[in-house]
């Protein structure tokens, strides 16, 4: 008889100690899912100025590329997001894909591939091949995309000169729509 009280008290206490896990673990990823929707809600704000910015300035400028900066200061292992606007002035629809290249930097400058997928995180697509990865915009509208700039920690500091450049999309042959410099100083 005091087998049978043992083994249920046992089963009792197994019972509880399975729902108050639950409960804990349900609380812990209502905690997690609610940092992670707050920073993703910050990250939105953020861009929607960079995004508000860059539309006046693509309605106050002759300029058909614009990014959101000219000159970017950032540390070394650090991120920050930005952006560029362009203008499509042409009579038809605009598929393009974009470019970042190193032009100047204070020692060796990093790969076209290393640059365009680690330093700056967008829809890269080198020479257009993938009609997916293709920005587009119609004609006589402006289209404003977002790309995160993440500065490597082994990245040597001091200035960059990157140039930004938009390729109108033609099949074999490419032609470039519209470019600008962007200085980055990394410390």
């Amino acid at each position: 008889m005091q087998n049978k009280k043992a083994s249920l008290e046992l089963s009792i206490s197994a019972i509880v100690i399975v729902i108050l896990a639950m409960t804990l673990l349900g609380l812990g990823l209502a905690f997690i899912k609610s940092i992670f929707g707050s920073a993703e809600e910050l990250s939105d704000s953020a861009f929607g100025k960079v995004s508000d910015q860059l539309q006046r300035d693509l309605v106050n400028n002759d300029e058909r590329l614009i990014f959101s900066q000219s000159k970017v200061e950032i540390e070394r292992g650090k991120s920050s997001l930005l952006g560029w606007g362009i203008r499509n002035e042409n009579r038809a629809r605009l598929d393009y894909w974009t470019e970042f290249t190193p032009i100047k930097c204070p020692g060796m400058c990093p790969t076209l591939e290393n640059f365009n997928n680690e330093w700056f995180i967008f829809k890269y697509n080198r020479d257009g091949n993938v009609s997916s990865l293709l920005y587009s915009v119609d004609s006589a509208e402006q289209s404003i995309k977002r790309v995160d700039l993440s500065i490597p920690g082994n990245a040597e500091p001091g200035l960059y000169l990157v140039d930004l450049s938009i390729y109108e999309e033609k099949g074999q042959n490419d032609t470039k729509y519209d470019s600008t410099e962007i200085f980055i100083s990394v410390g």
